[in-house]
């Protein structure tokens, strides 16, 4: 007999309101704690920069994915879904699919997306619809903070700004992160308009070298704190060598502590002289990356 299953008749348009119970049913053992879908699912409705698009077959939802777009010329892919039993047959391809098909419409010249390293069917899968790997991330986290000192740290000036954009456009880091920062877990391209809003809001960390230049950068922010309700900050980008990376972090660390925060996600770059300079303060290292 032959074992092939039969090619399904997926259709894929716009998520309604109607669609949230079925998609809510096969989005709850995502993860051990269940899904963020429910709770984010009103809000992506209503966005004015993408579109929640579902996969039917029979017109019952079986499939979702997100698309944004962030930027003029970018797309961000996100909230892939597949219900269990419909799964490498074909719908989270006819999804992406689609949400390219809309990112290209809205003048993107460039989509995105993140997933895990360990997750090699959704890797093979969106390679063929060729995604390429740009860099590698890890999500480390520290609970028990202890104090520091950051003694070459500081907050960075706005008329800093041109010295540190200076330093990226010749950094390593920068190049092996693809340009990349990120909020939540959402990559964004790092330009000198972001780099001006995070030093304007007081998220900028820089470490500088004995002449004065720019030796190392933090970018940090807490959204983790409203969107996942934790006393919490995270790390959006980090840059710098073993020795700028320790420092900056402890300066970090002393700030949590006079504020009372209690946990840092540091999300980075997968490059030894950063990991390492985490490691030593404690920060706990995943057992995935993101790519």
């Amino acid at each position: 007999m032959n074992s092939v299953k039969a090619k399904l008749p997926i259709h894929v348009r716009e998520a309604r309101q109607a669609d949230r119970e079925a998609v809510f049913e096969f989005c709850q053992h995502t993860w051990s704690w269940g899904d963020y879908i429910p709770h984010v699912w009103d809000k992506w409705l209503k966005e004015e920069n993408g579109k929640v698009f579902v996969a039917t077959v029979d017109d019952v939802p079986v499939g979702i994915s997100r698309v944004t777009i962030d930027k003029p010329g970018e797309a961000w892919l996100s909230g892939a879904r597949t219900a269990p039993k419909f799964r490498r047959r074909g719908v989270a391809t006819a999804i992406t699919m689609k949400c390219l098909e809309y990112a290209k419409r809205m003048g993107a010249r460039v989509a995105r997306l993140v997933t895990e390293s360990d997750n090699v069917a959704a890797i093979v899968a969106v390679q063929k619809m060729g995604f390429k790997p740009v860099a590698e991330f890890l999500e480390m986290t520290l609970e028990k903070l202890l104090g520091g000192d950051g003694g070459a740290s500081s907050w960075a000036g706005i008329s800093q700004s041109d010295a540190i954009w200076r330093y990226l456009q010749s950094s390593e880091v920068y190049r092996r992160a693809a340009g990349l920062y990120t909020v939540l877990y959402h990559w964004y391209s790092l330009d000198k308009r972001d780099l001006e809003r995070f030093i304007g809001q007081g998220k900028a960390i820089i470490f500088s070298g004995q002449n004065g230049d720019v030796k190392g950068l933090i970018l940090m922010d807490d959204a983790v704190s409203s969107e996942w309700r934790e006393n919490a900050v995270q790390t959006c980008y980090i840059d710098g060598n073993f020795e700028a990376v320790l420092d900056m972090a402890k300066f970090l660390l002393a700030y949590c502590q006079t504020k009372g925060i209690e946990k840092v996600y540091g999300f980075t770059v997968n490059h030894p002289p950063i990991t390492e300079a985490l490691e030593k303060l404690g920060f706990k290292k995943p057992e995935t990356k993101a790519i």
